[in-house]
């Protein structure tokens, strides 16, 4: 499809840019909120300057979804961006309208920036991943609460979701481990040496590592929210919801898709999120430079391998708990374990809370336009 076309179709269904618009919403809350997941130990152990790890991280996040937007057409990398499209299996409702299904898709999108405002209000890490899949989950049973059908769940993809769940539990386990074996690898090399001896080499290195982070996150979130743009384009293609994979991989790598999407997360991450900065960088664990290196790296190459492997995660539950095993590895009784389980409470919490947005939203606004 080229972009002309696109724009052709989208006149003809005008809840279809209500959909992108809010997509494009998403993706600026999501740099907003989750800036502070990649730059948060680099900036509380004073290795760069709040202003200059936000630019750093914003450069990340550009690059990361260009790449996740390049890579899609010729690796399995797509499979992000694939498994979040599927989420919503609108085909096997009857007597919808196709701009009623952007209705749920765009309220599936709202209710994600509605719960990411509120945390963002309380400082608390939001996880645009649970948010985006709870949102779009609850809007596709809302779309198939009027529709009449007797299956409300027959509309949300059930292999999409276990996949979002390996992702959620494996990260939290991932990420632990990752921390804490990564530190204890650098205590056990840099035993003979001294805190001045390493000092310069670990603060140059937590740069580095926080910059890879910010290009795993543009990887990984770029690649969610270029699954949403997907399955709008895609549905304007076929003009309704009989799409099939196939149709997908026709859509991956294709610069109007990518670009404002990438651009976007560029523009959320340079606002950031201060406060959140404050509890994921010290609110859990008071880290030291070689800390905040293993730290940042364990969140780096998780991020990696699940977008390698096609599972959606949050950054903010992987950096999280790859404190938390850096922090563990050290001494248990200085990590706060209280802070860590309101997180996790948090994010558990978010997958309910935006479905219900979702829904009640969807099943609304559904009714009254068609």
């Amino acid at each position: 499809m080229e972009v002309g076309q696109f724009f052709a179709l989208c006149n003809q269904y005008p809840w279809a840019y209500v959909a992108i618009i809010f997509d494009l919403g998403v993706v600026f809350m999501n740099g907003w909120t989750d800036v502070p997941n990649c730059i948060a130990t680099c900036v509380t152990t004073r290795c760069m300057k709040p202003k200059w790890a936000i630019l750093m991280a914003a450069l990340g996040n550009l690059l990361g979804t260009l790449a996740a937007g390049f890579l899609a057409s010729i690796l399995p990398l797509g499979d992000v961006s694939s498994t979040v499209a599927g989420i919503v299996q609108f085909n096997t409702l009857g007597g919808i309208t196709l701009n009623q299904m952007f209705i749920a898709i765009a309220f599936g999108l709202l209710a994600n920036v509605i719960l990411s405002l509120i945390c963002t209000y309380f400082g608390f890490p939001s996880s645009q991943s649970n948010a985006l899949v709870g949102g779009l989950t609850g809007s596709a049973i809302g779309l198939a609460a009027i529709s009449g059908s007797t299956n409300w769940f027959a509309s949300v993809s059930l292999n999409s979701w276990i996949k979002v769940l390996i992702g959620f539990f494996g990260s939290i386990l991932v990420g632990f481990i990752l921390g804490y074996g990564i530190v204890w690898l650098i205590v056990l090399i840099c035993r003979k040496l001294t805190r001045g001896a390493t000092s310069r080499f670990f603060k140059r290195g937590q740069v580095v590592a926080s910059a890879l982070m910010s290009l795993a996150h543009g990887l990984q979130d770029g690649a969610k929210f270029l699954g949403v743009f997907m399955v709008i384009a895609v549905m304007l293609k076929v003009g309704g919801a009989n799409y099939v994979p196939a149709d997908f991989n026709a859509m991956q790598g294709m610069w109007w898709i990518v670009l404002p999407v990438a651009v976007v997360i560029f523009g959320g991450t340079l606002m950031g999120g201060k406060s959140i900065i404050k509890t994921m960088g010290s609110g859990m664990a008071k880290l030291h430079k070689y800390q905040g290196f293993a730290t940042d790296i364990a969140a780096g190459v998780g991020l990696i391998v699940a977008t390698v492997f096609g599972l959606p995660i949050s950054s903010g539950t992987i950096k999280a708990t790859a404190i938390l095993g850096v922090g563990a590895q050290r001494n248990p009784r200085r990590v706060r374990w209280g802070k860590a389980g309101q997180m996790v409470l948090s994010w558990i919490a978010i997958f309910p809370g935006t479905a219900i947005i979702g829904f009640g939203l969807t099943a609304l606004f559904a009714a009254i336009f068609k």
